[in-house]
């Protein structure tokens, strides 16, 4: 199951995908988004009651953040990517070089390693994906149950507005601008900067 296919995923990244793509199509069909909440809500809904509802959405959200970090570290092969692009960065040289010199077979050798290196590249950009297909497994959970809080009345588990410094109190389910909510740019703001945490403690460490 976790042996790696040609094109740098492993069985386990490709149920991973399989899995993370049902989960997306909760945005869409109720049904999934529902059974997807409700299980969730069941480990949740206890730490509503002792947790400040702000704390608990930045929990959460520096759950996802941290997880996606660690994700990227482990899985994203960034050194391979460097290497490729040094490759096709003297690859190109060698090829001016060569026509300069009208040296067709030289540009004729060339060109078919150029091929060849594409297609190592294009493999390698495919696994800068995994990373992304696992961390969706945790995120996506976890902002279906948030909208199904402030979505469904029967779940009446989020206050009804958010304390801030000198702002005060604001209605979770305000518009801020277009489609972006309250609660979604708390969420969203303290995954980010969470996950740029932990990249810069994870960058220092390694």
């Amino acid at each position: 199951m976790d042996t790696e296919s040609s094109d740098g995923w492993t069985g386990y990244d490709k149920l991973a995908g399989l899995v993370a793509l049902t989960l997306m199509a909760g945005y869409h069909v109720t049904p999934i988004q529902r059974g997807v909440a409700g299980a969730l809500h069941a480990m949740l809904g206890p730490a509503t009651t002792i947790l400040p509802f702000s704390v608990l959405v930045l929990l959460l959200a520096g759950t996802t953040g941290l997880s996606s970090a660690v994700l990227q570290t482990k899985l994203r092969s960034q050194r391979r990517m460097e290497r490729l692009q040094e490759r096709m960065s003297d690859l190109r040289e060698r090829m001016a070089s060569a026509r300069e010199r009208d040296d067709e077979d030289a540009v004729e050798d060339l060109r078919a390693e150029q091929m060849e290196l594409t297609t190592d590249y294009l493999a390698a950009m495919k696994t800068q994906f995994r990373p992304a297909v696992w961390s969706m497994l945790v995120s996506v959970p976890v902002f279906l149950w948030l909208r199904w809080v402030f979505v469904a009345p029967s779940a009446a588990v989020a206050p009804a507005a958010l304390a801030l410094p000198v702002v005060g109190h604001v209605a979770w389910t305000a518009t801020l601008v277009g489609p972006l909510k309250v609660w979604l740019a708390w969420y969203v703001g303290c995954s980010l900067s969470t996950g740029l945490l932990a990249r810069r403690a994870i960058a220092r460490l390694a």
